[in-house]
């Protein structure tokens, strides 16, 4: 099989020749990403040229907050400090300013955010303020993008689920506030969002682009975090109207979410989703993979479950028994895909993550066989 049959036949939970090996974030078919690699990615980026299975990306613009009104102005601002470099974004509505601030490391650590849109009732007006006009983004590039991937594996349309545009306005600690004692607010959110992402969509549909469209942001809801009904209110709803809208054009629908799974996970498979990535071992999550394989993998492709944590400060023969496990566990009759938990997240690449990376290749080459 080629890359792009082996991951589709996966996806489909089907059985491929092998398991597909998708390296999550080596983004080898990007000119510009693999320019900007330290050095000491090369060996890994040779590998996974060499013997996995791409997942490449198609970007297309959503306008601010899922609209492309020109009532909404954007203005960008940045602001120094000794160890970090504020960048402010400002959307200028009808009703008065609002802004989004992130926080930029001057060392080696990740950026965070730093104020999100809605702090208020007031801020919340001024988004409503903001007349919705659908965006039509230019996929005239889609074919290219098709044709640069070829046999090698597929390209995906990522964009979010809508509780996570929601989870961008708010933040974490404002939705939780308001999912107690303001849950209609959010439920009109939600609404907002989902109905955005159908128009979205049905303008990839009527142009006849994408066959696997790509979505993150169920963990914000996940319990912990909150009580099941809200997955099932903010999650599961409406990604239901999302993924029929996908399926009927003839789509598949990848779902990203991390955390503890065991309370929602039938919800998934209920929902639509093709692909569920990265289904995260115990202690990170709280689902062990060979269960969550028997509840729902008869429905649902399994992709992950290699811990990046474990790639990045584990030992290279507990990864290989992580790797012999995880097949074991997920892939007979197939709908399994080996992959990390996440990208690789630092500028330079430890050599240990180095060896692990490859020794998680390796062992999927030749004990993923079927």
């Amino acid at each position: 099989m080629t890359s792009r049959e082996r991951l589709l036949t996966a996806y489909q939970c089907k059985q491929p020749d092998r398991v597909p090996i998708n390296v999550r974030g080596v983004r080898i078919n990007d000119e510009a990403w693999t320019r900007n690699r330290h050095p000491s990615y090369a060996p890994l980026i040779e590998m996974v040229a060499a013997h996995c299975d791409l997942m490449g990306g198609f970007g297309a613009r959503q306008g601010w907050l899922l609209t492309a009104s020109e009532r909404v102005q954007i203005e960008q601002k940045s602001h120094d400090s000794p160890n970090w470099t504020y960048k402010e974004t400002i959307a200028h509505t009808p009703k008065g300013p609002l802004s989004f601030v992130t926080r930029v490391s001057k060392h080696q650590y990740s950026s965070l955010t730093h104020k999100f849109w809605v702090e208020d009732d007031k801020d919340l007006e001024r988004f409503l303020s903001v007349p919705y006009v659908p965006p039509k983004p230019d996929v005239s590039g889609y074919p290219a993008a098709l044709e640069r991937m070829g046999d090698r594996g597929l390209v995906m349309i990522g964009t979010m689920d809508p509780i996570a545009f929601v989870h961008e306005l708010l933040g974490s600690e404002l939705l939780g506030f308001w999912s107690i004692d303001r849950k209609k607010t959010i439920d009109m959110l939600v609404e907002i969002f989902t109905n955005r992402l159908l128009a979205w969509f049905d303008h990839f549909i009527e142009n006849r682009i994408g066959s696997i469209f790509g979505f993150g942001g169920a963990e914000y809801v996940v319990p912990p975090l909150m009580h099941p009904r809200y997955f099932t209110d903010w999650v599961a709803g409406p990604m239901k109207k999302i993924t029929d809208r996908i399926h009927a054009a003839g789509g598949l629908v990848h779902v990203h979410c991390h955390g503890p799974l065991d309370r929602v996970l039938e919800q998934f498979a209920e929902m639509g989703s093709d692909v569920l990535h990265p289904i995260e071992a115990p202690p990170m999550g709280d689902v062990e993979l060979a269960a969550a394989k028997r509840r729902i993998g008869d429905q649902v492709c399994l992709e992950g479950n290699i811990q990046i944590g474990d790639l990045y400060a584990g030992e290279e023969d507990a990864v290989r028994d992580t790797v012999k496990r995880a097949i074991d566990a997920a892939a007979p009759g197939g709908g399994y895909v080996l992959c990390p938990t996440a990208s690789p997240f630092t500028r330079v690449l430890p050599e240990r993550a180095l060896r692990n990376y490859i020794a998680m290749i390796e062992t999927g080459l030749e004990y993923g066989k079927y």
